[in-house]
């Protein structure tokens, strides 16, 4: 039980408790996203006599991350852009201290990264998740003065891949901004940029190979990496015990990177060993808590059935949300993040996520924060809904 479990539970008591509104929204999104749900259960009550129980905890958290949508969508009808506004901006605030202490050493790193004394976490889930999490609030406060820390702790927390989604999903709306910002990088590259890498040589964004080199590493260590009957063996050997560096090309370089190519490869052939696993995976949680990779891990758990959900979702969501929203920008990065971590099982990230597309399947001015006035007020008059622009009905 986490302080965020509480939390959820204390809003989906009052959400049912309390009166509300008949005509929240049930969109296509989130539709599909209770099929991915429902994909999950399936794999639980078929890998039951294998797994256990262990998998429906998983597969409620699901639920409860996707709950923040419907009690999202109910209360900002009465919410002002101002007040949500002040209210991203107060806790953006708070983080940004925590971080500043952190990195002042003033306060400890704590939780599962302790020992990553060098980076950033500001909460016990580690530099990750912090990292998508406070990208995510850069974008959506809608203020210099504050996105601006905002996007230096992300560089603090030293996730390379959260890095890299924050200038896919920027520029993805931007394709002229995106031209622009090549050119400036190929002209400033032998002045600014190289002699700052350099200067980065001993951190892991300093450390990170190359695309070829990574490609190179995986290849071999596919040919490498075991076909197992049983997860139980994954979890203890090649999560927690040693027997990983056996089918390691080598350990030099980026470690991580070394991990995730012995672990991916071995859950990825495992499951097509496995007729009915390669259908419906091994059910939630069976290979552990996080495997460096969403993708991977929704293949191993529910298999190509839940795998293809999972994408037509993903696809159908990036499709429908504004191009320049909040909503899009945190998707699109958390899609690139997913390659390299489970990001779509964060409690930090994903209540935000379905917060952000609520404010917009609501039409409230948050969605598009850069695009609206201050002070404007998302108003519901005999029974009809407001736009963005605050004239236009829908």
């Amino acid at each position: 039980m986490r302080p965020e479990d509480l939390i959820s539970i204390v809003a989906i008591v009052a959400f049912i408790m309390l009166p509300r509104r008949r005509d929240i929204s049930v969109s296509l999104p989130v539709k599909l996203y209770c099929v991915f749900i429902f994909v999950n259960f399936a794999s639980v009550i078929i890998n039951f006599a294998d797994i256990g129980p262990t998998g429906l905890l998983y597969a409620f958290r699901l639920i409860q991350y996707l709950a923040w949508y419907f009690i999202l969508y109910e209360a900002c009808h009465e919410v002002s852009w101002l007040t949500m506004r002040r209210s991203f901006i107060v806790i953006s605030s708070i983080f940004i201290i925590w971080g500043v202490l952190e990195a002042s050493a003033v306060i400890p790193v704590i939780g599962k990264f302790a020992g990553a004394t060098q980076r950033l976490t500001i909460n016990t889930s580690g530099p990750f998740e912090t990292s998508v999490m406070l990208a995510m609030l850069a974008y959506a406060v809608s203020s210099y003065i504050v996105a601006v820390p905002l996007l230096v702790l992300v560089f603090f927390t030293q996730s390379r891949v959260t890095l890299v989604g924050m200038v896919v999903s920027y520029f993805s709306s931007r394709p002229l901004r995106a031209v622009v910002a090549g050119m400036l990088v190929f002209v400033l590259y032998p002045l600014a940029i190289q002699p700052l890498m350099n200067s980065l040589s001993d951190t892991r964004i300093g450390q990170s190979e190359s695309p070829e080199r990574m490609a190179n590493v995986l290849i071999v260590s596919w040919q490498r990496a075991p076909v197992l009957d049983d997860p139980s063996f994954f979890r203890e050997r090649l999560l927690d015990g040693n027997t990983i560096t056996r089918y390691m090309v080598d350990t030099k370089g980026d470690m991580s990177f070394r991990l995730r190519a012995v672990r991916w490869p071995t859950l990825i052939k495992s499951t097509f060993n496995n007729p009915l696993a390669l259908l419906i995976g091994w059910s939630p949680g069976a290979w552990s808590n996080a495997l460096d990779n969403y993708y991977v891990r929704i293949f191993g758990e529910t298999g190509l059935i839940g795998l293809v959900t999972f994408l037509i979702w993903l696809g159908v969501t990036i499709k429908r949300l504004e191009p320049n929203g909040v909503a899009r920008y945190s998707l699109i990065m958390m899609a690139v993040v997913g390659v390299f971590i489970d990001i779509f099982t964060s409690s930090k990230v994903m209540p935000l996520l379905w917060a952000f597309i609520a404010f917009e399947e609501a039409r409230h001015p948050f969605a598009l924060p850069q695009k609206l006035k201050p002070g404007e007020m998302l108003r519901r008059p005999r029974g009809r809904w407001l736009g963005f622009g605050g004239g236009a009905a829908r």
